[in-house]
Order: structure tokens, then C-alpha cells, then sequence
């Protein structure tokens, strides 16, 4: 079993070349932009710098932090134009990014360490904004290391080899671990490469699959084409022979005749054929999705790993610092143990840190100030881990000082961002607001944990490219908490799928909050600025046209009714207006590359059944958009286009409580629900109205499932309508008995989701 520190470790030979090799690319990109340009390389410079020195501390290689702390703080004074990145600086920049990849390289050996004095004399020279010369060969000079830190003996990688993958590795539970001394043999390695992979693999089948419902379709269109053609030409044929009599030409009518029937057994042999290639890829295709979700589900299962393979090590990370400030602390780190996709994980390293750090640097008071007060000397830092409605949940807390908003209220007005007295007029929550800017930060010191200039920007940014959000919550009776939310996979997510201007774009549902159709006079405007009022609230309203800025800054009224999404970002509620509402599915959004104009609000794109390409908005991005900017009253009216027929579904189960729970999901759904006790009871209704589709139950007195299986297939009237078996009886024979007799689908009640349900209908309606 490999140890916690043993996989820090391989993490961090990763990340480390990673942030080596970004920097160096970044300042020969930098070597070729004009003269005050290069501000975003600059940016993610530092950031690399800063983010390097974060994942040193966390595996505790205090000579790589150190060295990474100097960069970081000259990259500050470049950014801040203190400094100038000319060539002689840049070359020495890649001689001191030698020396860590030398480093590294000899503690993962187990051999002696370089001296790494002389790079860091050498970078405070270039601080100070003297000229050196830095070569590796000088600074790193090999000493016996005082403290060499283990790793496993068994494959030491070689200074100049690529990193190993980091590996993934099945935890034997403890019944297995007590079992048998044999089961360890039984868990396998798996290269992290390849289960990203996998996973790649296992949502292109997905998807691929979900595309079979377009052929399903177009078979379906060309049985009921065919079926047109089919009366058309009988019309025709009678009408043909009874011109051909009525001109006495009976010979021709005979041998027109003849003719006439070879090409009639011809289409309805063609028609035949046709409407059996179309139940067997009905068949299959939902056969195939149903394989494609068990697959999917279990590589997402694989990827799932423990918290504390991740931050097991930051409860002594927290104390080293706060030792090494003067600070004391008492940190509780709980929840280790809940699971996340790893690139999840690993996404959360660089913001809880940054927040750890924050929490020492502006809440924590010094011992001194602590007992002054009354409190005790150690202030409490919390860490904790959970999982609250499909969402991991994270909460960095300190007893400190809190949200100093006098400190917030200054700063904001130091940089212009409100008047004196426009400060005194803000509401706390704004002014917490306001210290997720972009460079806002009320630190004055520049030291080893914070003044850098980033501030909390950098959680928000890192959050929002996860689909997630941080909160500052009020924390009693003293201290500060901040509260991230992000999906608990970086695979598929559940996006409610909505039409705009023609184009459909999908929205997270963890980011919707509830659906409307409010009446044209509940929309208003108040100061200037659209709302919508829901009861006796009153919700900011913009229209997502306008937000995506496709020219069009009205509000859509369809006879004076407007279709809202009420979006949620923590406490926060927005109103988007759309054209329509369609439907919920499970997409793979992918990065499509699109460029940054209008913030992060796009968050990638999803592949549609079509083949089109849906956009996949950022709700609590665009609940933030709203916070920054006003919104418009326009409200146009447009004709309603006329309704479709609405299908109707033949609901067959002697369970009354089953019944009336599929009778609910299928009518707010909008499909109109006739109920049956039993397959003759079924029959009779079958035979008395128009059914578009059946979902039965097998265990029923008089006729059970199969029988009405059996029966509506053998009927020429019904054969056609699809017939979805929903059963307790889950077992294989039962199955292939169901699908052979003609089931075009078999549900299983033990596994039944709502969602698999609907979209199986979907398929046949």
C-alpha cells in the first residue's frame, strides 16, 4: 500500500514540472511581446511562482519553497512595474528553474541535495534590482542533505526522466481485508492516464448512443412516409382501373391489375421489413444506453478517492505556518474520508490553500492580542470535507478577528470603486462582495502569506472553472467562513436544456432554483433596473438574449405569458427570460474553446442528439453578471405557435400506489395518463381510444404482463404501439422472455429512475 506522503509526493513531481515548464514557456513568450505588453503572461507567471510554492510547503521541501517564494515576489514587482523583465533576468530565471528541476530530481533520488544558498542570494540581488549572473553549475553545488525525505526505494526516477503517472489504487474494504490474506492480490494499479482515458472513452459511448435516437427517428419517419405512400397508391391504383373499365379496355385493366398487385406485395413487403429494422434499432439503441450509463457509472466509481488523499497532510501544513508567523492554532481537519472525482480534488489544492492561508494572515490574531481579549491563545482553523445535495461542500473557518469591513470600506475607496460617501451607504453583503475583484486585497505587509495583490479573485476564478461557488457565511459568535460548492465530477452533469433566439443552450441544474411562466404585468422595473415579482418577492430580471448579447434586449411575451429559469448563486436569486423550456438530460460538456468576451459565463459545450452543439452556460456566473450590471424592460409580443397533439400513455399495474406515482411523474411531464388494474382491463382500453405507448407491470391477476405482450402484438391495430415493461423481476430470463416476446424496452423497479424513464419514452414517442 502506498502512503499518503509516497503519493504526495508523486502528485508533486507532477505539479512541479508542470509549473517549471509553464514558466519557462511563458518568458520566451514574454521575450517576443512589445514593450508593455504581456500583462496576462505576467499574471499566470506569478501565478505558477505563487502556486509552486504552495505545493512545496504541502510535501514540505522547504528549499523549493523558498526559491519559489523569491520568484514570486519578484514577479510581483514586475507586474507592479518595480522591475523589469529584460533578457539578462529571464536567463537567470531559467538558471534558477534548472536548479529546482535539479533538486527535485536528487530528493527523489535519494541523493545528496544541491546547495541552493547561492540561488537564493542571487534572487534577492535581482529583487533588489541588481544585475547577477545565476548559473547551476554555482548554485547548486551537492552537500550531504540533512534531511532527506523517503519515497518508495523501488523505482527512483532518473533527473532527466519524465514523471510517473500518478496511480490510481482499489481500496480493499475491511471485510476483505480480514477475510483472506489473498485478497490484496485481488486490486490492480491503474495508470491515472489511462482511467482519464477510459472515461473519455466511456462519454463519447455515451453520447454516441444518445445520437441513436435521431435514427430512431428517421426510421420513424420513413414508416409513416411509407405508410402515406402506401394509401396513396392504393387511391391511385383503384382509381386507374376503374378509368381503364369505364373506357371498355378490359385487357389492359387485367394486365394493369397483376401489375398493380406485384409492386403492392413489393411495398408491403419493403414496409414490413422496414418497421422491423426500426423496433430492432429501437431495441438496440436503448439497450446501448442503458450499457453506456453502467459503464459510465462505474469508471466515475474508479475515480472516485478519499479527501484525505488530497489534503491529508494540510492540518500540519496549517501549523507550520502559523509557527513560523508567530501565530498559535488548534486545527480540526474532518470529513477526510468523503470521496470526489480526483481532478476535483486536486482543482480544490490551490483555493483551500489560499483560503488557509488568509485565515492565518487576516483573521488568526497574534497570541498576545488573543489573551488581551480574553480568548485563548490558539485560535481554532477549521477544514471540512462534505457532500449535501449531489455537491461536495468545503468550510474554512477561524475564530479570528472576521470580515473586517472598515478595512473593505477604505480599500474600496482608495481604488475608486465608490465615493466616501457611497462606501458609508453599502450594505455588508456588498462589501463582501467587492473582495472577490479582481487585485482587491486589504493586506498591507508583503510576507510569506499574503499581500501579494491576488486576493480572493483567484478562489472565485478557480471555482467558477469548476461549475463552483464560494460564499463568505457569518461564523459565531467571531471568525470568518468561507463555503465552496462544486460538482462531485468533472464527467457528466445534469443540464436543463432551454431555447433562446432559435439557439439551445444548456444550464446546470445544482444552478437552477425553480421554473416559471409569470404574466407580462408581474414584470416591472424599480430604480431603473427590470424585476419580476413571485409573490412578495421581487427578483432581478434580464433577458438571456441580452445577456449573451445576440441583439436582442427584449423580454419574449407569448400571449402575456414569459418563461423564466430562476437561477441560485448562495443566497442570491436572478430571473432569466427565455423563449421556451425543453427538456433534462445528462451531457458531457466539453471546453469548445470560446473566447473570453463575455467573461466565463460559457462554460463549454454539450453534444446534442442532432449533432448540433448546445452551449453550456455558468449560472452563478451570470448571477455574478448581474450583480455588476443593470437590466432592461422591453417586452415583445409574439404569436403562440399552435400546440402539438399531447401523447397519451397507458399506465397497466394492480398497484394502486404505482400507478398513482407513474400517473404524476408522466402528467407533470405533460403527457396526458390512462390507467389500467390489469391486462383486460388494459385491452379494453386499448380497443376504445387512441394509446401512443404502454407501460406495463408483469405480476397482475387475469392477464398479466407477458400476456399483454403477447396479446397487443398479435393484434394488427396495436401491434404498433410500443410497450415498456416496468417489473420487481429482475432476473435475466425474465428479460430476454420480455424482449422476445416484443417488449420494446424492460425497467427494472429496484433501479427505477424517473429520469430513465422519460427519456425511454422519449425514444418512442
Amino acid at each position: 500500500m502506498i502512503s499518503i506522503r509516497e503519493r504526495l509526493l508523486q502528485a508533486f513531481q507532477i505539479e512541479y514540472r508542470e509549473h517549471v515548464e509553464a514558466i519557462r514557456t511563458l518568458l520566451d513568450d514574454l521575450g517576443h511581446k512589445a514593450e508593455g505588453s504581456g500583462l496576462a503572461q505576467l499574471d499566470e507567471i506569478f501565478r505558477r511562482a505563487h502556486s509552486l510554492k504552495g505545493a512545496a510547503r504541502a510535501v514540505d521541501l522547504p528549499p523549493i519553497e523558498e526559491i519559489s517564494h523569491r520568484m514570486e515576489t519578484l514577479f510581483a514587482r514586475v507586474r507592479s512595474g518595480q522591475a523589469k523583465l529584460d533578457s539578462s533576468m529571464a536567463m537567470g530565471l531559467g538558471h534558477v528553474l534548472d536548479v529546482i528541476e535539479d533538486w527535485v530530481a536528487a530528493n527523489m533520488a535519494n541523493e545528496p541535495l544541491p546547495d541552493t544558498s547561492d540561488t537564493v542570494i542571487a534572487l534577492e540581488a535581482m529583487i533588489g534590482g541588481q544585475a547577477v549572473d545565476i548559473h547551476p553549475s554555482v548554485a547548486a553545488s551537492p552537500v550531504v542533505p540533512p534531511r532527506p525525505v523517503p519515497v518508495p526505494a523501488s523505482e527512483p526516477p532518473p533527473p532527466s526522466a519524465a514523471p510517473p503517472p500518478v496511480e490510481e489504487e482499489e481500496e480493499p474494504s475491511s471485510a476483505e481485508r480480514s477475510a483472506s490474506p489473498v485478497r490484496p492480490e485481488e486490486t490492480v494499479r491503474v495508470r491515472a492516464e489511462h482511467l482519464d482515458r477510459l472515461l473519455r472513452s466511456s462519454n463519447e459511448l455515451l453520447t454516441e448512443t444518445m445520437n441513436q435516437r435521431q435514427v430512431t427517428q428517421s426510421l420513424l419517419g420513413l414508416d409513416r412516409t411509407l405508410s402515406d405512400f402506401d394509401r396513396s397508391w392504393r387511391r391511385a391504383r383503384k382509381n386507374a382501373a376503374a378509368a381503364l373499365r369505364d373506357l371498355g379496355d378490359y385487357d389492359r385493366a387485367i394486365a394493369l391489375e397483376r401489375q398493380y398487385e406485384a409492386l403492392e406485395q413489393n411495398l408491403t413487403s419493403i414496409g414490413r421489413e422496414l418497421r422491423s429494422v426500426r423496433r430492432r434499432q429501437q431495441r438496440t439503441g436503448w439497450a446501448l444506453r442503458q450499457l453506456g450509463n453502467d459503464l459510465q457509472q462505474e469508471v466515475r466509481q474508479v475515480r472516485m478517492v478519499p479527501a484525505d488523499s488530497i489534503f491529508g497532510a494540510f492540518r500540519k501544513m496549517v501549523r507550520d505556518l502559523a509557527r513560523a508567523v508567530g501565530k498559535q492554532v488548534t486545527v480540526q481537519v474532518s470529513g477526510l474520508d468523503v470521496e470526489a472525482d480526483r481532478m476535483v480534488l486536486q482543482g480544490l489544492k490551490d483555493p483551500v490553500m489560499h483560503l488557509l492561508r488568509n485565515a492565518l494572515s487576516h483573521g488568526v490574531e497574534p497570541p498576545d492580542e488573543r489573551k488581551a481579549a480574553g480568548r485563548p491563545a490558539a485560535a481554532h482553523v477549521g477544514l471540512s470535507f462534505d457532500v449535501s445535495e449531489g455537491r461536495l461542500v468545503v468550510l474554512i473557518e477561524d475564530d479570528g478577528r472576521g470580515v473586517n469591513f472598515e478595512a473593505i470600506r477604505r480599500k474600496a475607496v482608495e481604488r475608486g470603486l465608490f465615493s466616501e460617501a457611497q462606501s458609508f451607504q453599502m450594505d455588508r453583503q456588498s462589501l463582501i462582495d467587492i473582495i472577490f475583484d479582481p487585485g482587491f486585497s486589504t493586506a498591507r505587509v508583503v510576507d510569506d502569506l499574503s499581500g501579494r495583490g491576488m486576493g480572493l479573485s483567484v478562489v472565485r476564478e478557480a471555482m467558477a472553472m469548476m461549475n463552483g461557488t464560494v460564499e463568505v457565511l457569518d461564523r459565531q459568535p467571531m471568525g470568518t467562513c468561507f463555503r465552496l460548492s462544486l460538482p462531485l465530477t468533472v464527467s457528466t452533469q445534469r443540464l436543463f436544456l432551454v431555447e433562446c433566439q432559435g439557439h439551445v443552450y444548456g444550464l446546470p441544474t445544482e444552478g437552477v432554483d425553480r421554473l416559471y411562466r409569470v404574466r407580462a404585468e408581474d414584470v416591472g422595473t424599480v430604480e431603473g433596473k427590470s424585476v419580476v415579482f413571485l409573490g412578495d418577492r421581487q427578483i432581478p430580471l434580464l433577458s438571456l438574449a441580452h445577456l449573451l448579447a445576440l441583439g436582442e434586449s427584449a423580454v419574449k411575451v407569448t400571449r402575456n405569458v414569459v418563461p423564466l429559469v430562476v437561477l441560485k448563486n448562495g443566497e442570491r436569486r436572478v430571473a432569466v427570460a427565455i423563449d421556451g423550456f425543453l427538456s433534462i438530460r445528462e451531457g458531457l460538456v466539453k471546453d469548445i474553446g470560446v473566447p473570453g468576451a463575455r467573461g466565463t459565463m460559457v462554460a463549454g459545450g454539450v453534444l446534442l442528439e442532432d449533432g448540433d452543439i448546445a452551449l453550456v452556460l455558468n449560472p452563478f456566473e451570470i448571477v455574478e453578471t448581474f450583480r455588476k450590471s443593470g437590466s432592461i424592460r422591453v417586452l415583445t409580443t409574439v404569436e403562440k405557435p399552435a400546440e402539438k397533439r399531447v401523447p397519451v400513455i397507458l399506465v397497466v399495474d394492480d398497484s394502486l400506489t404505482t400507478r398513482t406515482l407513474e400517473k404524476s411523474i408522466l402528467e407533470a411531464h405533460g403527457y396526458q395518463v390512462r390507467l389500467a388494474h390489469d391486462g383486460l382491463e388494459a385491452l379494453g382500453r386499448l380497443r376504445a381510444e387512441q394509446i401512443d405507448l404502454i407501460i406495463s407491470d408483469i405480476q397482475m391477476p387475469r392477464l398479466d404482463g407477458f400476456g399483454l405482450l403477447q396479446a397487443v402484438k398479435a393484434d394488427p391495430a396495436l401491434k404498433s404501439i410500443p410497450l415498456i415493461l416496468v417489473s420487481s423481476l429482475e432476473a435475466r430470463a425474465d428479460k430476454e422472455r420480455g424482449l422476445e416476446l416484443g417488449a420494446d424496452a424492460y425497467v427494472v423497479k429496484r433501479k427505477f429512475d424517473q429520469k430513465d424513464l422519460l427519456e425511454t419514452i422519449e425514444q418512442f414517442l
